[in-house]
C-alpha cells in the first residue's frame, strides 16, 4: 500500500484511514518516527509498547555467518525485547550493521552495561546506543 500525502503549514501529515485501520491505529496511539538520512527515508512505525524504555541500537558487526545470530542470542539473554529490525551488509564478507528499536524494561543492564556485554562476545566491532524519547529528538 503506498500513499502520497502533503504537508500541511505546519509541516504536519494525515496517515491515511486504510492505514490507521491496517494497523489497528486510533487517536491517542504512540508512532516511532525514524529517519535514514544516509538513504532520505522517514519511517513510521506503530508501537504496541509502553514508551519509557525503548532504545535505539546501532551495530555494525563483521559481516561472517552466524555473527548475527550470536549477537541475537546476548541480546534474548540480556532480556532486550527488540521491536524492529533491519540489517544489511555494507562491505559483502566485511562489515553488516544492525539496526534495532529495543524495549529494555526487562533488562537488569544499565546502557553502558549493554554496550560492554555486547563487545565482549567478540562480534560487535562498534555500536551506539540511544534512549527514544517522546515528541523532542534526544542525541
Amino acid at each position: 500500500m503506498n500513499s502520497i500525502i502533503k504537508l500541511d503549514t505546519r509541516g504536519r501529515l494525515v496517515i491515511p484511514n486504510e492505514f490507521r485501520e491496517t494497523l489497528d491505529l486510533k487517536e491517542g496511539d504512540n508512532v516511532l518516527l525514524s529517519l535514514d538520512s544516509k538513504n532520505n527515508n522517514i519511517t513510521i512505525s506503530p508501537v504496541y509498547t509502553e514508551t519509557n524504555n525503548l532504545v535505539k541500537l546501532d551495530i555494525e558487526f563483521g559481516d561472517k555467518p552466524g555473527s548475527l545470530a550470536n549477537i541475537a542470542s546476548k541480546l534474548a539473554e540480556l532480556k532486550i525485547d527488540l521491536i524492529m529490525t533491519e540489517s544489511k551488509s555494507f562491505e559483502r564478507g566485511t562489515k553488516a550493521r544492525w539496526n534495532i528499536i529495543a524495549d529494555i524494561s526487562k533488562t537488569n543492564q544499565k546502557l553502558d552495561e549493554i554496550k560492554k556485554t555486547l563487545f565482549k562476545t567478540g562480534f560487535v566491532e562498534d555500536m551506539s546506543i540511544q534512549r527514544i524519547s517522546r515528541g523532542r529528538l534526544h542525541h
